[in-house]
């Protein structure tokens, strides 16, 4: 078993790495947002989470639309499909592990679902 500080080191190093990979994350969410800012329907906001400093496949990013119909509409005209595909491409480019880029999460919904759902509680709807 390792000892106290062996184990406080290894959180100490896991949490250097975790932001380093937050801070990839969050320029490509942002490159992929202006890439296809000029695709319609647009993206309401777009988040994500996990814990990828334990593996990078331990990573969700979500992109929101503001309604069902859109959410329809991205999914009907290839928006979804192009968003995941630019995502994964744009984090291996970014310096993310390219096995965490193919096994993390790219996922999707609309504000109204979430209003539906939970009452709009966003804490409740992404757990």
């Amino acid at each position: 078993m390792a000892s106290k500080e062996t184990y406080q080191q290894e959180l100490r190093e896991r949490a250097v790495l975790q932001k380093h990979l937050d801070d990839i994350v969050t320029g490509t969410m942002q490159r992929v947002i202006a890439a296809i800012a000029h695709r319609k329907p647009s993206i309401k906001s777009h988040f994500f989470y996990g814990a990828s400093a334990i593996h990078p496949r331990h990573l969700v990013t979500w992109y929101l639309f503001q309604t069902d119909s859109e959410w329809q509409t991205a999914k009907s005209n290839g928006l979804i499909s192009d968003i995941e595909k630019l995502t994964r491409q744009e984090f291996v480019e970014g310096g993310y592990p390219a096995d965490g880029a193919k096994q993390m999460k790219v996922s999707f919904t609309s504000d109204e679902d979430i209003q539906r759902t939970t009452g709009g509680d966003y804490r409740a709807y992404f757990q």
